[in-house]
């Protein structure tokens, strides 16, 4: 092998994800301030005093669970390979540690340090730590997120390791019979593009993979049924209704207009001292607007009819159930109960006979139209506001009219223009990930272990207790 070399320890079911045992520290402590004991009650018991009653130091669960075996390499001829446990921390680290102001005789060691102290005491001969030299206590501290992992203990930045038998020698310190684990020794190298790593790489063929799937099924989707680019016709403005909510039709009448709005007439100059003209024949149309609020059992729908430049086509003989003549917006308050519907309020909000809309022109700048576009002879924008006057609501007649069932056709429509639900995007999310966990865990298990058959399934042991447990 040829250097830089390095060893790593890897573990294997001990979570450091755990939240209490993230939280399990005091950052003062580690830099070598004193601090009081409420505060290390606080951010390290039940690992802040010993039974003694003295003060841990280095506190809480982190530091007393650090790995803590020895292990050098030597070969038949009882010739050292030596690792070093410098610089395999990093710098910004180093500024976080510092050596104890505490009093030898104030401080103990965690109960997983005790035997390497006599007594399991600090001492003159044996004095605590200094944190800022302590390396792989610092690597140790940079808690990992999965159960799995593993973390630099040394490494040989000179020397190659040569071929040949060589011997490793471990001090056996560390258990993970306890908590049911595992503890391997790596040995590696690197290159300029980093260390061998093939979980991110994983992770970009599935992806890449399930993007590749998705753009033929869409590519075939296009060629059974493809849809024009850049076709205006889809745009909102472009649909019937000029984009506003489709409403269920409540009376037809066949009538002609009674009088056409000044504003709306061909040649139109809305201000006198400007040589400007309006186009306004698009408004011309009746709009329908439906609303609805549903409050069980109940529903109450708004259906509102507007026209701007026309009367609406309001019958001679009408009703309660129905606006004034020459109505040019007319609003109804409609209530459904049990299938029945009836008719609360019917308001005409404006007339042609008696209180035409009288609207305000404005100039604007060029560069605050919505057209982007100059006067003259360019395209045009308007923003008309309505403002409704409750005075001319008035009580209607109950009508229970037959519900109207829609077609077919319709129906259809509806659910073409539906996107997913959010239930739906949920479950995609949850199935693409779990695509990209099992496809990724079996390719790795068959690199790394040569696994075959089920034992390329990632996690098999958990996922056979956790079947039985459910059987």
């Amino acid at each position: 092998m040829k250097g830089p070399i390095f060893m790593y320890y890897r573990l294997t079911e001990f979570y450091q994800n755990h939240r209490q045992y993230i939280k399990n520290f005091d950052a003062n402590q580690l830099y070598g301030d004193i601090v009081s004991g409420s505060t290390l009650h606080t951010s390290c018991d039940p690992l802040a005093f010993n039974d003694a009653g003295k003060i841990i130091f280095p506190c809480g669960l982190i530091a007393n669970s650090m790995f803590n075996e020895l292990i050098s390499i030597d070969d038949t001829s009882s010739q050292t390979f030596v690792m070093s446990p410098h610089n395999i921390a990093w710098p910004t680290d180093k500024r976080k540690y510092g050596p104890t102001k505490y009093q030898i005789s104030q401080i103990a060691p965690p109960p997983n340090w005790a035997l390497r102290y006599p007594n399991g005491e600090y001492t003159e001969e044996y004095p605590p730590p200094d944190l800022s030299t302590q390396e792989r206590f610092m690597v140790w501290m940079h808690v990992a997120a999965l159960s799995d992992f593993r973390k630099i203990w040394s490494r040989n930045d000179t020397h190659n390791l040569e071929a040949g038998r060589w011997r490793i020698h471990i001090d056996m310190n560390f258990d993970t019979v306890q908590y049911g684990g595992q503890k391997w020794l790596v040995l590696t190298t690197t290159t300029p593009m980093g260390g061998r790593n093939p979980y991110l790489g994983i992770a970009y063929m599935s992806i890449g993979g399930l993007c590749i799937l998705l753009g033929l099924l869409f590519t075939i989707r296009h060629c059974i049924k493809p849809r024009k680019l850049g076709d205006e016709s889809y745009l909102s403005w472009n649909q019937p209704g000029g984009g506003l909510p489709s409403a269920k039709p409540f009376i037809f009448y066949s009538s002609t207009a009674l009088a056409l709005q000044y504003y709306c007439e061909p040649g139109f100059k809305p201000i006198k001292d400007k040589d400007l003209q309006l186009d306004l024949s698009r408004l011309n149309k009746e709009f329908d607007i439906y609303q609805n609020t549903s409050t069980p059992p109940s529903t109450t729908s708004i259906y509102t009819q507007v026209n701007l430049c026309n009367v609406l086509p309001i019958p001679d003989d009408s009703n309660n159930e129905n606006c004034l003549k020459g109505s040019l917006i007319c609003r109804r308050t409609i209530h459904i109960k049990d299938n029945k519907e009836s008719i609360d309020i019917v308001q005409t909000i404006a007339r042609d006979a008696e209180d035409k809309l009288n609207p305000e022109f404005k100039p604007i700048k060029p560069e605050e139209d919505a057209t982007k576009s100059q006067f003259g002879d360019k395209a045009q924008s308007a923003l008309i506001t309505l403002q409704c006057d409750e005075s001319q609501s008035r009580d209607a007649s109950e009508k229970a009219p037959e519900p109207k069932e829609p077609k077919n056709d319709d129906k259809n429509n509806d659910n073409e223009k539906k996107g997913m639900s959010g239930i739906s995007i949920f479950f995609t999310i949850v199935f693409v990930s779990m695509a990209v966990y099992f496809v990724g865990g079996m390719i790795y298990n068959y690199k790394v272990y040569n696994a075959r058959g089920f034992d390329l399934i990632p996690h098999r042991g958990k996922l056979v207790i956790i079947l039985s447990h459910v059987g």
